[in-house]
């Protein structure tokens, strides 16, 4: 039996509500997926990525229309988005999901680990002049 859509549409919109305060809520949208909805580690983290590009979209838009996308920045990220894509891809395929699960689980705690200790400093917003 498939999980109602009704409880994981209203995750994706808590965690779209986080991510806009700007609160990292990937990781908290993949841990409901896994933990409570009962997806497989690989399936939860497929959803994720289609949500950040749902996300990502509307945000890359309002920039757009802004004119604050520096070109040169975009293409020197997405020439080392590509070939990165494509590795991990690679190796989701081939390494065992309890490992994938714990290196995701590790790198959570190891990103969340400053926030919790409070060793973070939160840069200073500068205004943009087009």
């Amino acid at each position: 039996m498939s999980p109602s859509p009704i409880p994981i549409l209203i995750a994706a919109f808590l965690s779209a509500i986080l991510s806009g305060l700007g609160v990292g809520s990937a990781g908290i949208f993949v841990l409901y997926l896994t933990l409570i909805a009962g997806f497989p580690q690989p399936e939860a983290q497929a959803l994720n990525l289609l949500f950040f590009l749902l996300s990502a979209g509307a945000a890359l838009l309002l920039h757009i229309r802004e004119r604050r996308i520096p070109l040169r920045v975009v293409l020197f990220l997405a020439a080392c988005a590509v070939p990165g894509a494509l590795i991990g891809s690679y190796l989701v395929r081939v390494l065992d999901p309890t490992l994938i699960r714990k290196l995701f689980g590790g790198m959570l705690v190891v990103t969340g680990l400053p926030v919790l200790l409070g060793n973070t400093k939160t840069p200073r917003r500068q205004k943009h002049h087009p």
